[in-house]
């Protein structure tokens, strides 16, 4: 009997996608891939074989039945057929890899990620930096891999520098933080804003309030901008410092510059008023917030209803 075709296995993947039979579906997948190889590879848009849908359904269908291990095996194979995994299937393959406790794999998905030029947002990228701060190891493995990249004549994304920065800074090691900083040159980049934040971060973990604002002023020599990110670490410096106005003065500073400020910042400004029981301050920042449409929590709202009634 002959092989199924390529052919074959794209009406067999039909059925099996209509039967939400994952174990079917992959290995339709892998045998369009097989054949694609043997008849010399895949040529551009070969992807189209599978469908215009195919994909998405595919990841939607595996991370609907939270099968990390079904997620990793079906990028891996989509990925030897040359398709290109678009930004949200990457994002679900790296999240995948912490499932099965694959951390430094995930870590470089994320670089690959980068590499593509695609970015991802704070909480992502706040949820990957938490991650490999777990353990010290995963943090150096993940740098190592950064170095593995370089020798390999590859390009290093500075933003994967920075997570490993911040997964720093969630450890309290300042050490590392700024030893990974003093490593930029190697990989022939220089910091962004991204890169100072981590560190910022790295400081108020640590309490090292002066290296923090050495830090500012090492940042504006560079002539990189602040962004919301900035001003919320800069506010924390002033209220660690106890320079209580300069930190309310910074939610001017960032409207001047039309930056909204986050919603960290603003919490961190009402809880410094209401300890200094400005009531009338306080409800005026928590106003602003939730013109800002940041979520406000219902114990910060009572702190503030509570000293306004007082």
């Amino acid at each position: 009997m002959a092989p199924p075709t390529r052919l074959d296995y794209q009406k067999m993947l039909k059925f099996f996608k209509w039967q939400r039979h994952a174990a079917g579906k992959l290995r339709c997948i892998q045998g369009i891939v097989a054949d694609v190889k043997s008849h010399g590879g895949v040529s551009e848009g070969e992807q189209l074989e599978l469908g215009p849908d195919v994909v998405t359904s595919l990841f939607r269908d595996a991370q609907e039945g939270r099968d990390a291990e079904e997620v990793v095996k079906l990028a891996s194979t989509l990925t030897q057929a040359g398709i290109k995994l678009d930004r949200h299937q990457q994002v679900g393959v790296i999240f995948a890899h912490f499932s099965l406790r694959q951390t430094v794999q995930g870590f470089g998905m994320l670089m690959d990620l980068y590499q593509s030029g695609h970015t991802v947002n704070d909480r992502v990228y706040d949820t990957i930096a938490e991650e490999l701060s777990k353990h010290a190891t995963t943090v150096d493995e993940s740098y190592y891999l950064l170095e593995s990249r370089k020798q390999a004549g590859a390009d290093v994304p500075l933003a994967a520098v920075n997570v490993i920065i911040e997964a720093c800074a969630l450890m309290g090691d300042l050490d590392r933080a700024f030893a990974t900083w003093a490593e930029l040159e190697q990989f022939a980049l220089k910091p962004d804003a991204g890169t100072y934040n981590a560190l910022l971060h790295t400081c108020i973990r640590t309490r090292e309030l002066a290296s923090g604002r050495r830090l500012l002023s090492r940042m504006g020599q560079d002539g990189i901008a602040p962004n919301a990110a900035t001003f919320t670490h800069q506010c924390a410096l002033h209220i660690m410092s106890k320079e209580e106005d300069l930190a309310f003065g910074l939610l001017q500073q960032c409207k001047d510059l039309d930056i909204v400020p986050s919603g960290k910042m603003y919490a961190s400004i009402i809880n410094m008023l209401v300890r200094r029981r400005d009531g009338a301050g306080a409800k005026a920042v928590l106003d602003d917030m939730q013109k800002q449409q940041h979520f406000v929590g219902n114990g910060l709202k009572q702190k503030v209803q509570d000293l306004v009634g007082s």
